[in-house]
Protein backbone atom coordinates (compact mmCIF):
# COMPACT_ATOMS: atom_id res chain seq x y z
CA UNK A 1 0.00 0.00 0.00
CA UNK A 2 1.38 3.31 -1.16
CA UNK A 3 1.35 6.61 0.86
CA UNK A 4 -1.35 9.17 -0.54
CA UNK A 5 0.81 11.81 -2.45
CA UNK A 6 3.91 9.51 -2.86
CA UNK A 7 5.34 7.93 -6.00
CA UNK A 8 7.49 4.47 -5.67
CA UNK A 9 6.35 4.09 -1.66
CA UNK A 10 8.51 7.93 -1.13
CA UNK A 11 6.26 10.25 0.33
CA UNK A 12 6.99 13.81 -1.18
CA UNK A 13 5.54 16.73 0.56
CA UNK A 14 2.13 18.52 -0.06
CA UNK A 15 1.84 20.52 -3.41
CA UNK A 16 0.32 23.55 -1.99
CA UNK A 17 2.96 23.91 0.56
CA UNK A 18 5.89 23.29 -1.79
CA UNK A 19 4.50 25.23 -5.02
CA UNK A 20 5.89 23.23 -7.97
CA UNK A 21 4.52 25.89 -10.46
CA UNK A 22 7.22 28.14 -10.49
CA UNK A 23 4.71 30.65 -12.04
CA UNK A 24 2.54 31.30 -8.93
CA UNK A 25 5.20 31.37 -6.87
CA UNK A 26 8.32 33.65 -8.80
CA UNK A 27 11.42 33.18 -9.18
CA UNK A 28 13.89 31.75 -6.28
CA UNK A 29 16.00 34.62 -5.22
CA UNK A 30 19.83 33.04 -4.72
CA UNK A 31 21.43 33.28 -1.49
CA UNK A 32 23.93 35.58 -0.75
CA UNK A 33 25.80 35.61 2.58
CA UNK A 34 28.40 38.12 1.96
CA UNK A 35 25.58 40.97 0.19
CA UNK A 36 23.19 39.80 3.64
CA UNK A 37 26.33 40.80 6.27
CA UNK A 38 27.17 43.77 4.21
CA UNK A 39 23.84 45.15 4.52
CA UNK A 40 23.93 44.16 8.22
CA UNK A 41 26.71 45.95 8.44
CA UNK A 42 24.91 49.16 6.80
CA UNK A 43 22.23 48.98 9.40
CA UNK A 44 24.58 48.37 12.02
CA UNK A 45 26.40 51.32 11.07
CA UNK A 46 22.93 53.33 11.16
CA UNK A 47 22.34 52.06 14.29
CA UNK A 48 25.03 53.23 15.47
CA UNK A 49 25.31 56.39 14.47
CA UNK A 50 21.61 57.05 15.25
CA UNK A 51 22.17 55.75 18.53
CA UNK A 52 25.07 57.37 19.85
CA UNK A 53 23.94 60.63 18.44
CA UNK A 54 21.16 60.16 20.57
CA UNK A 55 23.06 59.04 23.70
CA UNK A 56 25.77 61.77 23.09
CA UNK A 57 22.79 64.44 23.12
CA UNK A 58 21.64 63.20 26.62
CA UNK A 59 25.27 65.01 27.69
CA UNK A 60 24.12 68.50 26.18
CA UNK A 61 24.11 70.98 28.01
CA UNK A 62 26.82 69.91 30.04
CA UNK A 63 26.25 70.96 33.83
CA UNK A 64 28.47 68.16 35.29
CA UNK A 65 28.00 69.44 39.11
CA UNK A 66 24.95 69.76 39.52
CA UNK A 67 23.15 66.23 40.97
CA UNK A 68 19.61 66.16 39.40
CA UNK A 69 21.30 66.37 36.39
CA UNK A 70 24.19 64.06 36.20
CA UNK A 71 21.32 61.53 37.68
CA UNK A 72 18.90 61.90 34.65
CA UNK A 73 21.60 62.17 32.41
CA UNK A 74 23.50 58.94 33.30
CA UNK A 75 19.40 57.17 33.14
CA UNK A 76 19.01 58.38 29.69
CA UNK A 77 22.22 57.14 28.58
CA UNK A 78 22.04 53.57 29.95
CA UNK A 79 18.26 53.62 28.79
CA UNK A 80 19.41 54.57 25.28
CA UNK A 81 22.02 52.08 24.93
CA UNK A 82 20.58 49.37 23.06
CA UNK A 83 19.93 50.89 19.88
CA UNK A 84 24.13 51.81 19.51
CA UNK A 85 24.67 48.53 20.86
CA UNK A 86 23.33 46.32 18.61
CA UNK A 87 24.27 48.30 15.96
CA UNK A 88 27.88 47.64 17.31
CA UNK A 89 27.46 44.40 17.63
CA UNK A 90 25.61 44.38 13.50
CA UNK A 91 28.58 45.67 12.79
CA UNK A 92 31.25 43.44 14.50
CA UNK A 93 29.00 40.50 13.06
CA UNK A 94 29.48 42.05 9.53
CA UNK A 95 33.65 42.45 10.10
CA UNK A 96 33.72 38.86 11.60
CA UNK A 97 31.30 37.08 8.80
CA UNK A 98 33.42 39.21 5.98
CA UNK A 99 36.86 39.16 6.91
CA UNK A 100 37.62 42.68 8.14
CA UNK A 101 39.96 42.35 11.01
CA UNK A 102 40.15 46.32 10.92
CA UNK A 103 36.59 46.30 11.48
CA UNK A 104 36.89 43.98 14.11
CA UNK A 105 39.23 45.38 15.73
CA UNK A 106 37.88 48.79 16.04
CA UNK A 107 34.19 47.90 17.16
CA UNK A 108 36.06 46.01 20.04
CA UNK A 109 37.87 48.81 20.88
CA UNK A 110 35.08 50.79 21.38
CA UNK A 111 33.49 48.53 23.24
CA UNK A 112 36.32 49.03 25.15
CA UNK A 113 36.04 52.57 25.27
CA UNK A 114 32.20 52.44 25.89
CA UNK A 115 32.55 50.38 29.15
CA UNK A 116 35.24 52.64 30.75
CA UNK A 117 32.64 55.22 30.21
CA UNK A 118 30.21 53.62 31.79
CA UNK A 119 32.14 52.42 34.95
CA UNK A 120 32.59 56.38 35.29
CA UNK A 121 29.25 56.98 34.78
CA UNK A 122 28.09 54.50 37.66
CA UNK A 123 30.63 56.58 39.73
CA UNK A 124 28.75 59.82 39.04
CA UNK A 125 25.83 57.64 39.40
CA UNK A 126 26.51 56.39 42.64
CA UNK A 127 27.64 59.72 43.87
CA UNK A 128 23.85 60.99 43.27
CA UNK A 129 21.88 57.94 44.03
CA UNK A 130 21.92 59.34 48.03
CA UNK A 131 20.79 62.69 47.50
CA UNK A 132 17.81 61.46 44.75
CA UNK A 133 16.49 59.15 47.37
CA UNK A 134 16.13 62.15 50.10
CA UNK A 135 14.59 64.55 47.88
CA UNK A 136 11.65 62.00 46.82
CA UNK A 137 9.56 61.62 49.70
CA UNK A 138 5.95 60.33 48.62
CA UNK A 139 5.64 56.67 48.46
CA UNK A 140 4.59 56.06 44.48
CA UNK A 141 7.13 58.13 43.17
CA UNK A 142 10.10 57.11 45.45
CA UNK A 143 9.18 53.13 44.43
CA UNK A 144 9.87 54.52 40.99
CA UNK A 145 13.08 56.11 42.23
CA UNK A 146 14.19 52.90 43.36
CA UNK A 147 12.84 50.48 40.08
CA UNK A 148 15.18 53.39 38.08
CA UNK A 149 18.34 52.91 40.37
CA UNK A 150 17.93 49.27 40.14
CA UNK A 151 17.77 49.45 36.90
CA UNK A 152 20.68 51.81 36.11
CA UNK A 153 22.81 49.50 38.79
CA UNK A 154 22.30 46.50 37.06
CA UNK A 155 22.89 48.15 33.52
CA UNK A 156 26.19 49.47 34.77
CA UNK A 157 27.24 46.18 35.77
CA UNK A 158 26.48 44.19 32.62
CA UNK A 159 26.74 46.56 30.25
CA UNK A 160 30.55 46.64 30.68
CA UNK A 161 31.06 42.90 31.71
CA UNK A 162 29.47 42.00 27.94
CA UNK A 163 31.05 44.47 26.06
CA UNK A 164 34.54 43.64 27.79
CA UNK A 165 33.97 39.93 27.14
CA UNK A 166 33.09 40.53 23.48
CA UNK A 167 36.17 43.06 23.21
CA UNK A 168 38.69 40.49 24.40
CA UNK A 169 37.16 37.28 22.05
CA UNK A 170 36.77 39.54 19.00
CA UNK A 171 40.04 40.86 19.51
CA UNK A 172 41.61 37.55 19.88
CA UNK A 173 39.82 36.43 16.49
CA UNK A 174 40.61 39.27 14.70
CA UNK A 175 44.44 38.61 15.79
CA UNK A 176 43.98 34.59 15.41
CA UNK A 177 42.82 35.59 11.68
Amino acid sequence: MRASGSRDGVVSGPKVLVGEDRRKVGRALTPSPEMAWRVAGVVGLLFALVGWLDVALTWYPFHLGSAEWEFGTVTASLNGLPVPVLGMGLLLASGMALGRPWLVRLVALWFVVTAVALAVMAVLYVTNVPIALKTVEEPALRTGLKKAIVKALGQSVIYPIVLLSVAVKSWRHARAG
